[in-house]
């Protein structure tokens, strides 16, 4: 519970352009120990930039410069070891930050076909849900009532992933998805945002949700 608060209690300002639109959600501890939930993975405030290197040894893929059109931006590595990274693109008022972690499990299946990702994922999308209840938000509505997996043809991962739009306090919206594999024993988990008014639509999302797969997948250009 101490943890929770601390969480919560640590969040970004918001102007009107989000400093932290990453997701959140909840991941368990070894065993059957306590939860804990990632709030700090909405509001990407419990670590600092790092701009030294672009590998990430953890699943042993290095992220280039740039991506579909979007600048690397930088790096974070959290405090708490089972909340792994987070790297960020940028570019035009889009988005994407990429989540590597464990949640503290020892052993995550590759894909998205396992039990742990898919209850995972529900948790995450849960936990996107309370973020109105908690204040976060003023206001959380999904683009549709299901989940959705991925079926890209050729090397790269699948991804379990959802869409929804976050009104802010300040009177902003937000366009959002979160997309979910595993990989070398650990989650990815990508956020894509950008503002509602923005000329962005979902095609700019699948561009760069194919390039960071073939990043992943090691796939040949």
């Amino acid at each position: 519970m101490q943890v929770f608060k601390a969480l919560i209690g640590r969040t970004c300002p918001v102007g009107p352009r989000p400093l932290c639109p990453a997701d959140g959600g909840e991941v368990l501890q070894r065993g059957n120990s306590m939860r804990i939930p990632i709030v700090c993975l909405f509001f990407a405030v419990c670590a600092s930039w790092v701009h030294a290197t672009t590998h990430q040894a953890s699943i042993d893929v290095s992220f280039p410069d740039e991506l579909a059109g979007l600048s690397f931006v930088g790096r974070k590595e959290f405090p708490q070891k089972e909340l792994g990274s987070n790297l960020a693109y940028e570019g035009g008022g889009f988005r994407g930050s990429v989540f590597i972690y464990t949640g503290g499990l020892r052993s995550i299946p590759d894909g998205i076909e396992s039990e742990k990702i898919q209850k995972h994922f529900a948790q995450v999308i849960d936990e996107v849900k309370q973020m109105a209840s908690l204040g976060k938000v003023r206001a959380v509505s999904f683009t549709d009532s299901v989940s959705h997996r991925t079926a890209f043809k050729g090397c790269g991962p699948q991804f379990l992933w959802r869409g929804y739009e976050m009104v802010f306090n300040e009177g902003f919206t937000l366009s959002s998805y979160t997309y979910l594999t595993a990989l070398n024993d650990n989650f990815v988990k990508l956020r894509i945002s950008y503002r509602q008014d923005a000329p962005i639509d979902k095609r700019d999302v699948e561009r760069f949700v194919l390039a960071l797969r073939k990043v992943l997948g090691k796939c040949p250009a």
